[in-house]
């Protein structure tokens, strides 16, 4: 087997930019321990040592200071820990977009000793399990030192397989391929994808997702997936797809116009799929239907590589519209027209959506 790793992002940069996340993701931890801005404790000393250690750690201690520090977000932390809403509303957007919101549960911070805004958010290894819901907290595993590796980090990405198999990548997908003399086998571990499959009746063609297995001999069709849901949609030709989940396995024949959702639960959704519209996928544009807002903001967070914090009382609404995910603040805003909610922009590429 032979493969091409290839990435849609300069390499000095993609490295640049995971070590600033790291170093970011250490401070955070840092600060959210008891006695960390306590002089002469161990955890203090310890913390100044790790800030010692070059520019970019105290860079990144001085930024996550600031956010803990800002006032704004403070209140916004207070609001949620005022207490439940009592009154549901239903929010219609010139048919866009149609929100049928459950009852907010009350939200309290867990832990006491440090200011509101370090506690509730940062709440060590735990990090924001208290009072709000992180999308796209479900990281696919890494797969980058694979041969056939190949993901669309900034830009989408086309590439030519051995057989002649056409893929093209969405912004945001990662994936990797391997051969052997059984089968020809592409692995998604997020984002979206669309395959123009070479034909070759002695070697099927397989894609995976943790969800799905889609089987193919020839075909164009495009499979989208992540650590929650998997869909495939056939623009031409037929291919077979098994739900992985749970037993017994459900197989499902999909051909030219048919689509369907495999969820995490196992749950097997036929729809229709128009292949005329195949290569909007690729810029980002989706239609959900009796999507969850958590549903969509984990697509918009994936494709537009932003993430993406919700106040748990807006998870559940219901989402019916076509949104260009990989647009954040164009989807983001969209949203918080139609429902009257307020986005935040966070530090580090965050963005939080709260009532």
């Amino acid at each position: 087997m032979t493969g091409t790793h290839y990435t849609g992002q300069n390499p000095e940069t993609a490295a640049k930019d995971d070590l600033q996340d790291r170093l970011v993701d250490q401070a955070m931890e840092w600060l959210a321990r008891d006695g960390v801005d306590i002089a002469g404790t161990e955890t203090h000393e310890a913390f100044q040592k790790w800030c010692g250690q070059s520019t970019a750690h105290e860079q990144a201690a001085r930024s996550v200071r600031a956010f803990l520090d800002d006032r704004d977000f403070d209140d916004i932390l207070r609001k949620f820990d005022a207490g439940p809403e009592t009154t549901t509303r239903t929010y219609t957007a010139s048919g866009v977009l149609k929100i049928s919101p459950p009852t907010r549960r009350s939200l309290r911070p867990v832990t006491a000793g440090m200011p509101l805004a370090r506690k509730a958010f940062w709440g060590g290894v735990a990090l924001c399990a208290a009072i709000l819901v992180a999308v796209l907290t479900l990281r696919p595993a890494d797969h980058s030192d694979h041969p056939g590796y190949i993901a669309a980090n900034t830009t989408p990405v086309s590439q030519i397989l051995p057989d002649g198999s056409e893929l093209q990548l969405a912004r945001g997908t990662r994936l990797y391929w391997e051969f052997s003399k059984q089968e020809r086998h592409i692995v998604l571990d997020q984002g979206a994808v669309v395959i123009s499959a070479a034909p070759n009746k002695d070697r099927e063609l397989v894609v995976t997702t943790p969800q799905s297995r889609v089987v193919v001999v020839g075909t164009r069709f495009v499979v989208i997936g992540d650590a929650e849901t998997s869909e495939v949609g056939v623009a031409e030709g037929t291919v077979r797809v098994v739900q992985k989940q749970s037993p017994p396995a459900r197989e499902v024949t999909l051909h030219a116009g048919d689509g369907v959702t495999v969820s995490g639960n196992g749950d097997v959704r036929r729809r229709d799929f128009d292949g005329e519209n195949i290569t909007q996928i690729l810029d980002g544009w989706r239609v959900f239907s009796s999507a969850k807002l958590s549903d969509v903001a984990h697509a918009i967070s994936r494709q537009s590589g932003t993430e993406i914090w919700l106040d748990p009382g807006l998870a559940d609404l219901e989402i019916r519209g076509r949104f260009n995910v990989a647009d954040v603040k164009a989807s983001l805003d969209l949203i918080s027209r139609t429902t009257g909610t307020r986005i935040v922009e966070l530090p580090f590429d965050h963005y939080l959506l709260a009532r």
